[in-house]
């Protein structure tokens, strides 16, 4: 895989920069998601202009990276810049964005999660990360840890707690212990939690089912299957 350098091919804000740092600041890597349907340089154009971050406009994208729909992996800003991806949290993490829309805790409008290509990526981006900057597996954070429950999504969240639990499968980047979407339904359904159809789809009656499971098993109820929801439901339905 390649990194598209754009830093200075998407336009900036007219008159605004970011703060720097050295890269031994750097302590985190934190995963988000859009949560819209557009791609790195619409995002950037939204971020340049009044937002929800700045009425007077960010300075640029929002984040170090962005990885679109097709697994394309997008570097718009230095590792060296201070972005405002994470409140609280920006000096001392890279903020990683993945474009689309996806299902989490408390937003259920989006699709069920991103593409293959797009997970791909990220593995191989996290990877080479933590490589460059010499951080551990549990130094890979979601938004969510910070505060944004629907960030990145359940998906993504959990191929997150994962790879912070060294359980990732690095072969196919995803999804394991339980290996998709269709297998947790069908272990929900199996234990009586799930009753709709296995159909691969992360919905309200599956997010339900989750935390009935964690719930009534002394787990978090946070609707993010991990290692430990994962280990329970694997123990449950040997």
């Amino acid at each position: 895989m390649e990194i598209r350098n754009k830093i200075q091919l998407l336009p900036w804000h007219p008159t605004r920069r970011w703060s720097a740092r050295s890269l031994d600041k750097i302590k985190k890597i934190i995963v988000h998601q859009e949560l819209g349907e557009s791609n790195v340089e619409g995002v950037n154009q939204y971020h340049i202009g009044p937002n929800h971050v700045s009425p007077r406009g960010c300075p640029h994208f929002c984040y170090h990276f962005g990885i679109e729909k097709d697994g394309s992996i997008v570097q718009a800003n230095e590792l060296s810049s201070i972005t405002w991806h994470t409140k609280g949290y920006n000096t001392e993490s890279v903020g990683i964005m993945l474009v689309g829309n996806f299902n989490g805790t408390g937003y259920a409008l989006g699709k069920e999660g991103p593409s293959q290509q797009q997970m791909d990526a990220l593995q191989w981006l996290v990877d080479w990360l933590q490589k460059a900057l010499n951080l551990s597996n549990q130094e890979v954070y979601g938004h969510y840890h910070f505060g944004k429950p629907a960030c990145p999504g359940y998906v993504v969240s959990r191929w997150i707690e994962n790879y912070r639990n060294d359980i990732v499968n690095r072969g196919e980047g995803i999804l394991k212990p339980i290996t998709d979407e269709t297998d947790l339904q069908t272990r929900l359904k199996k234990l009586g939690y799930y009753i709709g159809n296995i159909d691969g789809i992360v919905g309200m009656q599956t997010k339900q089912a989750i935390f009935q499971f964690q719930k009534n098993n002394g787990l978090t109820v946070d609707g993010i299957v991990g290692p430990q929801t994962s280990k329970k439901l694997m123990e449950l339905t040997k």
